[in-house]
């Protein structure tokens, strides 16, 4: 009997330096198997480039002095408004002067931070800068240049890859590198190495099948999850990958050309990939038989600290599938544009979270770029967010990525089609918990979870009123706690750390367990930061 098909898819700094005006002026404004993804030709064109501002008209008055600060000799690429400054001036400039140089530069103010004898101005011609600098008072004029925190990467087609920013990727990208490194074993078809968007991304694999290295790919399936994890990223061509650093891609061929494999072919992957160092493993292929076999080396991985992610299958089913099915495996649906389960994706206890799958962007076998669809889009995006995360935080354990991932979802669809919600990759990467959490699996083994994402913290919000109140002053008061719980209504004993309101002091010498002293204000509130 054939084995599981996969499922397709920037005070003063003066510059002591002699730069003519004109100089100053210009630098300034310068088939059964994983083919269930579906492939689409078209690739998006990369986002348009940002210019210098451009030059406006001359101002009627000029001054008497020659400048001694020049700005930068050279503008920075960096975007800037266009015909936006900043104006410094020297300290002890008054601001009726201040006003008085702007005005006869034609410098329109935008705004002003005094402290720093500054104004936001937009100047009416490029000749203003150079009249601004020729008062003695004026220290500076600067581009007001645009930066950004998240850095947009060079990568040709990311203005089409729709599912980053929906995940939070553009949040770290740019601000976090990972202090570590983490390999996400592809069990898949391998890997075409020769892709220039892999290159660098890759490190040394098999193939169980012939026992060769895995860098080929006869199919295409593996190619385009591989460039999903880990497509090298702001290197002026292609895609960006999820993991934009520190993650690499371990190409382990279980797969055929057709997009089949054996269990026997499987469960060798998994155990060889544990074996040789995998931080994650990803199986994006699926089928509704269970194997005792199968799970036994899923439980070896798991026991072996690896991260399990498998594609829950595209046959808009809630029956579910193997090996996303499987304890310890977080099973992954898929989601569109508009956080909703797709059309196609499986649902139910098998999976575990979503992640988006629709229209997904990646390495096309052979070279360039193409779009696909399909759970197996989605797993590989849990698994470079997976494999993120490892690097991000080389301490964390497989369960406590799965805790991290599972908690910081997003509400998407309800918990029967998502289980614990859409991914959201920088929360998750934010969460320094540790507490561990399995995937329970699906029934052999289980009956789907746990569930600790967004639709657990909404079912379950609590209130806490404090008494007595009022109370005296300065007495150490004993408070009991009336717990309220929003699912149910009703109210039900707690404990729990009180977070301390303003005007109330912490437990004293002499004070007793449970007692605290209120100095101030009136004892009518407070909140619980835990709850056992």
């Amino acid at each position: 009997m054939p084995g599981p098909t996969a499922n397709p898819t920037t005070h003063r700094s003066r510059l002591l330096v002699a730069i003519q005006t004109g100089l100053l002026v210009l630098s300034l404004f310068s088939p059964a198997s994983i083919l269930a993804v579906t492939p689409d030709p078209n690739a998006s064109a990369p986002p348009a480039p940002t210019t210098d501002p451009a030059a406006s008209p001359a101002p009627s008055t000029a001054p008497s002095a020659a400048p001694s600060t020049a700005p930068d000799p050279a503008p920075s690429t960096a975007p800037s408004a266009p015909g936006q400054f900043l104006v410094s001036f020297v300290a002890g400039t008054s601001a009726d002067e201040q006003a008085a140089i702007l005005a006869a530069t034609g410098a329109v103010e935008l705004s002003a931070i005094p402290a720093l004898n500054l104004h936001v101005v937009q100047l009416p011609v490029p000749t203003a800068v150079t009249d601004l600098l020729a008062f003695p008072a004026v220290d500076r004029v600067d581009l007001d240049r645009v930066r950004d925190a998240q850095a947009d990467p060079s990568d040709a087609a990311y203005a089409s890859q729709w599912s980053l920013p929906r995940i939070g990727w553009d949040q770290l990208f740019g601000t976090t590198t990972p202090s570590g490194s983490a390999v996400v074993a592809l069990l898949d078809t391998g890997v075409d190495a020769s892709h220039p968007d892999l290159a660098g991304s890759l490190v040394p694999g098999t193939s169980i099948l012939d026992g060769s290295d895995g860098a080929s790919d006869p199919n295409g399936h593996g190619t385009w999850l591989a460039g999903i994890i880990a497509a090298a990223t702001d290197n002026g061509t292609g895609i960006a990958g999820i993991g934009y650093a520190g993650v690499s891609v371990m190409p382990v061929t279980v797969l055929d050309a057709a997009g089949l494999g054996q269990d026997s072919d499987i469960i060798a992957g998994i155990v060889w990939a544990t074996d040789h160092g995998a931080d994650v493993i990803n199986m994006s292929f699926s089928n509704p038989g269970y194997s005792g076999g199968l799970q036994a080396a899923i439980d070896y991985a798991w026991a072996n600290d690896v991260v399990l992610v498998a594609a829950v299958g595209n046959d808009a089913s809630s029956s579910a599938t193997f090996p996303a099915g499987d304890r310890g495996v977080i099973g992954v649906a898929s989601t569109d544009q508009a956080d909703a389960l797709a059309a196609s994706s499986n649902y139910g206890v098998a999976a575990f979270m979503a992640a988006p799958g629709e229209g997904i962007v990646t390495t096309a076998l052979g070279g360039g770029v193409q779009t696909i669809s399909g759970t197996s889009a989605s797993a590989a995006e849990v698994a470079g967010a997976a494999a993120l995360l490892r690097a991000l935080d080389p301490t964390a354990s497989n369960g406590v990525v799965v805790s991290r991932l599972a908690r910081n979802a997003d509400a998407a669809g309800d918990p029967a089609q998502t289980g614990n919600g859409r991914l959201n990759l920088s929360r998750a990467a934010a969460d320094t918990a540790t507490d561990a959490i399995e995937p329970a699996g699906a029934a052999p083994v289980g009956a789907g979870g746990p569930l600790v994402g967004p639709y657990v913290a909404a079912a379950n919000s609590y209130g806490i009123a404090v008494s007595p109140s009022p109370v005296v002053y300065g007495t150490p008061t004993d408070f009991t706690f009336t717990l309220t719980a929003s699912n149910n209504g009703g109210t039900e004993p707690g404990t729990g750390t009180l977070v301390i309101p303003s005007g109330w002091t912490l437990p004293q010498s002499g004070v007793g367990p449970g007692q605290i002293v209120v100095t101030t204000g009136t004892c009518v509130s407070a909140s619980l930061n835990s709850i056992s």
